[in-house]
């Protein structure tokens, strides 16, 4: 824990700032254009079949991404698996450096995982606790995750505090500061929720947990890929993030990045000979590195489609895709809106994800009717979010997400097949 005077200058810099201020930043770069949209969507083979609104879910991959991983298939298939390994050696470093490009890491940062939920758990249970110690969190924390922190209750006799929101629907970061003590173990956020468009103010809390000195763990799974993100402007320890949702990778693909400053506090809950050296027949020892998360086995196919799909969004640009998924989100809510639906998404300004309901509607019903007319969502439901959905007593919800490579002509058709229903 970093000193008191450096906690309550952080309270006061907080409370000295509007809710506004606090807020998510405007978004200011250029969307891409009409063409640039067009012409990505055509190296995407999905998006002339189907109107393809679930990239909240899993998204539309390019036709790159696919060969990277039908290429090295057919490589292990062809000389075996170990050998296609050796020869992608090279291109699957490479990821590493892709990935710390798209967050701003570095590669002793970053560890490979099978997906984000692994991800988020080998960060979590690798973070010193002690019963009697606190977890914050707040009311936007994932299912996945929130089952995580129940079993630490059980395993480590730790207590779970679940800070309130401000007005705008975000986890109120000055009351989050006030809960900080010296019996604070872990600040756990969700950055984006699976319900909503909700955008929490990930930097702020960074401001709090800094100058505390506590570990900051961030749940980047539904942000990574649709907004920027730095991790230093964030000022995480730690952030979980996935392959298959706005990254457009693949299923079974996921990232951890831990910070140079606390890796040698985590300790990983089932390190294996990749991740730890066996140095005698009763030692081992960590890797000094991310890579300590890690096991020797994973989808060598997987991974180098990762890698390609970052590759791809960091070309494009990560604020330019910000600007233009905001864009589609808000002309979304607003004809859903026109039509007659409550539109429920938090914050000042809503992000790629928006959830939506009518009262004669079921949420399912919906869903597979849409997709009978070649249009997919998904549906969101309370056992996903209990904090957020008994603060607000939220039903089942239609979760309508869009990306950049979503059309306005797409939005357009989905809402009104919507609507006739």
């Amino acid at each position: 824990m970093k000193s008191v005077s450096s906690l309550e200058s952080a309270r006061r810099r907080l409370s000295g700032r509007s809710m506004a201020e606090r807020a998510v930043a405007p978004v200011s770069h250029t969307p891409l254009s009409t063409a640039e949209v067009a012409q990505l969507r055509s190296v995407t083979p999905g998006a002339d079949n189907v109107i393809h609104l679930n990239h909240a879910g899993a998204s539309l991959p390019t036709q790159a991404t696919l060969d990277a991983q039908i290429h090295h298939l057919q490589h292990e298939a062809m000389t075996g698996g170990y050998e296609a390994a050796n020869d992608a050696a090279e291109r699957s470093e490479a990821v590493y450096s892709s990935l710390g490009s798209l967050i701003g890491a570095t590669h002793s940062e970053l560890a490979r995982l099978e997906h984000a939920t692994a991800a988020w758990n080998a960060g979590f249970w690798s973070v010193p606790m002690k019963a009697g110690q606190r977890i914050i969190t707040a009311n936007a924390a994932y299912g996945a995750n929130a089952v995580g922190f129940l079993r630490a209750v059980e395993r480590r006799g730790v207590i779970i505090d679940v800070v309130g929101d401000d007005e705008h629907g975000q986890v109120d970061v000055a009351e989050l500061a006030n809960r900080v003590d010296d019996d604070v173990a872990l600040i756990a956020l969700t950055h984006v929720p699976t319900n909503g468009g909700l955008v929490n103010p990930a930097a702020a809390v960074g401001t709090v947990a800094n100058a505390a000195g506590v570990p900051y763990l961030l749940d980047a799974c539904q942000s990574v890929g649709q907004l920027h993100i730095d991790v230093d402007e964030i000022g995480c320890d730690l952030l979980s993030g996935t392959g298959r949702k706005y990254l457009r990778g693949p299923r079974g693909t996921g990232f951890l990045y831990a910070s140079e400053r606390i890796i040698d506090r985590l300790i990983p809950d089932h390190p294996d000979h990749h991740g730890a050296d066996w140095t005698t027949p009763s030692e081992y020892v960590l890797q000094p590195t991310a890579q300590r998360f890690e096991s020797w086995e994973f989808s060598h196919a997987g991974w180098l489609g990762l890698g390609n799909a970052v590759d791809e969004a960091v070309e494009i640009g990560t604020r330019r895709i910000e600007a233009t998924v905001y864009e589609r989100a808000d002309s979304l809510r607003a004809q859903l809106q026109a039509a007659g639906f409550t539109v429920w998404d938090l914050g000042p300004r809503p992000c790629g994800i928006v959830t939506a309901t009518r009262p004669d509607l079921d949420p399912s019903a919906a869903k597979t009717a849409l997709r009978a007319q070649g249009v997919n969502i998904s549906v969101t439901t309370p056992a996903s979010t209990r904090f957020d959905s008994a603060n607000r007593n939220l039903p089942d919800l239609m979760r309508i997400s869009v990306h950049y490579i979503t059309t306005e002509a797409e939005i357009r058709q989905a809402v009104h097949t919507l609507a006739s229903l």
